[in-house]
């Protein structure tokens, strides 16, 4: 039996389990709820459709790289227009104890919900920011329907490293690193290549880029990692095909946007690296056709 992952939307705002939940609604002629607020924070990821946060009567243009962090005791509504587009979202609650036991365990993770509290709902993120973050919420998803061994264990792992991962995002936008001009060039080039991953990363792009001949690159690479430049560069690559897979982004399009040549040459890496096919791969977390992005190539 396929697993459902979408939820039918219904109007309660109140939780009925005590530490979380996790929703993927798609809806086409959404009716607005009335302005209201709750005991829990809420986490709002738009997707796709048109849509608006009002937050205390303000409201503000969400986009499909936003994320809304809604306090308790914050009033508060989703507006969209009544068309023909699909509404869809992710919509995360977190009860206010079971927050405030994460955030005493690890205090980083709340940096994002501290910034909410202070007035500050709406963050936006880059296509790659927002890839991760996806790729995370889909993870959330499949191990809250799953029933596997250490559940609970897993979901509080899972649960921190959305946190964590939302809380450094923002975080490192409010602090942009002022690198020194003696910057490490190892992690630079690693910085630089995590970056770039669409980009051409050849040893000869690379030295120019850091003024530094390729042979000198690839010596201080190999030297200071212990694998190559291009083993590097091949192994993020593929892990972040493997996030896109995730969102049901079509294969042959996700391995030529990051700089494979041909499919069979990222089939067989990809299998070497996951021991499986991409398309065995995505379908481990794509199971209903109506999943954000769930399509045929």
């Amino acid at each position: 039996m396929k697993k459902q992952y979408r939820s039918e939307f219904n109007q309660r705002q109140n939780m009925t389990r005590d530490n979380y939940e996790i929703y993927y609604y798609s809806d086409t002629h959404f009716q607005s709820v009335s302005p209201h607020k709750h005991d829990y924070y809420e986490f709002y990821f738009p997707v796709s459709g048109k849509i608006e946060m009002e937050i205390r009567g303000k409201r503000i243009r969400l986009d499909n790289r936003s994320t809304a962090v809604i306090p308790p005791a914050t009033t508060h509504r989703a507006v969209t227009e009544n068309d023909e587009r699909s509404y869809c979202r992710y919509v995360f609650w977190i009860s206010a104890s079971y927050f405030r036991q994460l955030r005493e365990k690890m205090p980083s993770l709340a940096y994002i919900a501290e910034q909410a509290e202070a007035g500050r709902y709406i963050h936006h993120f880059s296509d790659y920011e927002y890839t991760s973050i996806q790729s995370k919420i889909l993870r959330l998803i499949e191990e809250d329907k799953a029933d596997r061994y250490g559940h609970d264990a897993f979901t509080d792992i899972v649960i921190c490293d959305l946190l964590m991962t939302l809380s450094r995002l923002v975080h490192e936008q409010d602090h942009p690193l002022n690198r020194e001009k003696d910057t490490d060039t190892v992690q630079a080039m690693i910085e630089y290549i995590d970056q770039h991953l669409e980009e051409e990363l050849s040893l000869k792009a690379l030295g120019e880029q850091f003024y530094i001949s390729k042979y000198y690159a690839a010596h201080e690479f190999k030297e200071r990692t212990g694998i190559s430049i291009h083993q590097y560069i091949l192994k993020k690559r593929l892990q972040r095909c493997a996030d896109e897979i995730k969102t049901g982004k079509p294969v042959s399009r996700i391995c030529t946007e990051y700089g494979f040549q041909d499919y069979s040459s990222f089939y067989r890496a990809f299998r070497k690296e996951y021991k499986v096919s991409p398309k065995e791969y995505r379908k481990t977390y794509i199971h209903d056709l109506r999943y954000p992005g769930g399509q045929t190539e």
